[in-house]
């Protein structure tokens, strides 16, 4: 069986690229098939998300961040694909959305309940400024509960470029039913218990504001750290992606 990949691309979006090649990167050639698929043709058929398994929403600027970032594709979605979302996360699929992907997702309201009063976002970083670094993330106990981060542990070192990252919550209710799966190991931008991202209830949708498909090879890497661990920090994230394969690969075992 090989594990199919949906990345949509288009009107802003521009790390497409990035995050099919992470995936092929990790697979063997047979492994896996990605499609690229512009996003007003997904919207116009949103049921082909069911032909897949694994549904990646980049990083960019989709629709020009126009009102907020992330704020139109979210509300273009939850108009035509909201039943589809949720039956794709039902039987097993999987979601990455990354920094503008993950503002997608945010305001689609994935983290609390789709249908439910929205009680989490992502507000300008507390200094007003466009982040552009290189940043080391904890993974979480939280992180054991998703497939995304099987047998991970330790932490993280990831570029993140971004200005509305701060994921803000409503109050402590709001706060205590977050599934934070990468906690910033400093205060980079305001963001609620250092989140770096956010998992659902089902641990099968990741958002994260850094780009792990931008720190797949050591070279890649421009910290003051030996290669050693540099190599290392790469073969951790690669972990990342090769998890979502070997999840599906192992739910279309049993289903064989």
């Amino acid at each position: 069986m090989r594990t199919s990949i949906l990345v949509i691309y288009g009107d802003g979006i521009n790390c497409e690229r990035e995050t099919a090649r992470a995936f092929e990167t990790v697979s063997a050639p047979d492994q896996i098939v990605t499609h690229l698929m512009h996003v007003n043709e997904f919207l116009k058929k949103p049921e082909v998300l069911l032909e897949h398994q694994i549904f990646c929403i980049p990083g960019g600027f989709s629709f020009g961040d126009e009102l907020r970032s992330g704020k139109i594709l979210a509300e273009k979605m939850r108009t035509s694909m909201t039943t589809v979302f949720e039956k794709f996360t039902k039987t097993g699929g999987l979601t990455l959305g990354v920094c503008n992907g993950f503002q997608v997702l945010i305001q689609l309201g994935v983290f609390t309940g789709i249908r439910e009063l929205r009680t989490v976002t992502l507000a300008t970083n507390d200094h007003g400024k466009f982040l552009d670094r290189w940043v080391e993330v904890k993974i979480t106990k939280e992180a054991e509960k998703s497939p995304w981060f099987k047998g991970m542990t330790g932490t993280l070192k990831l570029p993140m470029r971004h200005k509305e990252g701060r994921i803000v919550v409503q109050d402590e209710k709001a706060a205590s039913a977050l599934h934070i799966p990468l906690q910033y190991l400093e205060d980079v931008n305001g963001a609620h218990s250092r989140a770096a991202g956010l998992l659902d209830a089902s641990g099968q949708i990741l958002g994260l504001m850094p780009h792990p498909e931008a720190a797949l090879h050591s070279f890649l890497n421009p910290l003051a750290i030996s290669t050693e661990a540099k190599e290392k920090n790469a073969m951790l994230v690669r972990t990342l992606f090769q998890n979502a394969l070997q999840f599906q690969q192992a739910k279309g075992t049993l289903h064989t």
